[in-house]
């Protein structure tokens, strides 16, 4: 007659035992050590600090228990070590009091730019000077988003009419971007495109107070740039660039009344965020000659929207 083996389960069962233990010590132990890092964090506030250390001195107690007390008795006794803890001057460091409701901040951006002087070689801006001259008659009127009344009055020329000054601008705002990043303490982020145009700005013209990503249609720029360049000596005043410190509030932008002011110089280029508030000063041109005109090739740099 065939007999079955017998089979010893009691030894089975204490190896499977004693192997799970060892992983519950060495889970424990890892979540312990993570805790502790968070801990760390003299940022989070006292309520979540004080529950990280709750959670530590009841994972520690799990450990060093030797009775497998239920989980009810491990909080009890983690609860009454923590409140000695506060009872010794450590109160502060893991108060289990809700802690006070924190107003938040609006979101403010200073009035911080980066000006990059000589960005092109001499005869590379001595022929961007002369290409803008020499389409005085490809230009039009410039307008704003809002279509608002006098609130701007400049010339534009659209990329199209300049495709070798607008790939060399986009070179050179490309080849620039980390380091403009980097001292506006800006995140970078996916380029979905330059965008350029090329403005003249003779006597009397001017751009009132306005921010270039207030719209559903700008909401993707993140950076503005604005390259300056014109015959010298320079035959106009004024024209300079004025940059607010600007609060974001309510899907609207406001003007404070800090700004910073930029002075036109050839050959230089600006770089700023786009939601700031900012406007171009009234230019003076006593010739009112087209060719002594302010002249800039601007534009955004717009994030990739996913």
């Amino acid at each position: 007659m065939y007999t079955e083996p017998k089979v010893n389960n009691s030894s089975n069962f204490n190896h499977h035992n004693i192997v799970a233990t060892e992983r519950v010590k060495k889970l424990l132990l890892q979540s312990i050590d993570t805790l502790e890092e968070i801990l760390k964090n003299q940022q989070l506030p006292a309520q979540e600090r004080a529950t990280v250390a709750l959670k530590i001195l009841e994972m520690t107690g799990l450990l060093s228990q030797q009775n497998n007390p239920s989980p009810a008795t491990l909080v009890s006794e983690a609860q009454q070590q923590l409140n000695e803890l506060q009872t010794n001057n450590l109160g502060t460091r893991f108060s289990t009091k809700a802690p006070p409701k924190i107003q938040v901040k609006p979101n403010f951006l200073s009035a911080d730019y980066v000006e990059i002087p000589n960005l092109l070689l001499p005869e590379d801006n001595q022929k961007a000077i002369e290409e803008a001259i020499e389409k005085r008659d490809q230009y039009i009127e410039s307008t704003t988003t809002t279509k608002a009344d006098k609130y701007r009055q400049s010339y534009v020329l659209f990329s199209q009419y300049f495709p070798e000054l607008s790939a060399l601008i986009q070179s050179k705002v490309l080849e620039t971007l980390p380091e403009v990043l980097t001292k506006l303490n800006f995140r970078p982020f996916e380029i979905s495109e330059i965008e350029v145009q090329l403005t003249a700005h003779n006597d009397g013209c001017y751009y009132k107070i306005h921010n270039d990503a207030g719209s559903e249609k700008t909401a993707s720029r993140e950076l503005t740039y604005v390259y300056y360049f014109y015959q010298e000596p320079k035959a106009f005043s004024g024209g300079e660039l004025r940059i607010y410190d600007t609060e974001l509030k309510s899907g609207g932008a406001i003007t404070h009344q800090n700004y910073k002011t930029i002075t036109p110089a050839n050959n230089s280029i600006v770089f700023f965020n786009s939601r700031c508030r900012h406007e171009v000063m009234p230019v003076v041109c006593p010739s009112k000659a087209f060719e002594h005109s302010r002249f800039t090739v601007n534009g955004w740099i717009r994030r990739l929207v996913s």
